[in-house]
């Protein structure tokens, strides 16, 4: 295993870990626990992809990983717009 995939594997347990965290952390809150759930399944996704891009060697190849990683991006970021939203 060559070091990118090795950071490409150890990135893809924090983003889970951060699915996992986002999880446990809605729950506890009453308005933006569904927001909570939505956002740490796009996390362990995202983290999914990582573990596609250690075996595949870039993260554009094969072309559904791209678009697997473009998705999760825009949906963290809608997630995180929602989020700003419902706090002010």
């Amino acid at each position: 295993m060559d070091e990118l995939a090795i950071f490409n594997s150890l990135e893809a347990a924090f983003w889970m870990i951060v699915g996992f965290v986002v999880f446990r952390k809605s729950r506890l809150s009453g308005l933006n626990r569904r927001l909570g759930a939505i956002a740490s399944v796009w996390f362990v996704l995202f983290g999914l992809s990582d573990v596609c891009e250690a075996f595949s060697g870039a993260w554009w190849r094969p072309w559904p990983l791209l678009v697997l990683k473009a998705l999760c991006i825009g949906a963290l970021i809608t997630c995180g717009f929602v989020y700003r939203k419902n706090k002010v």
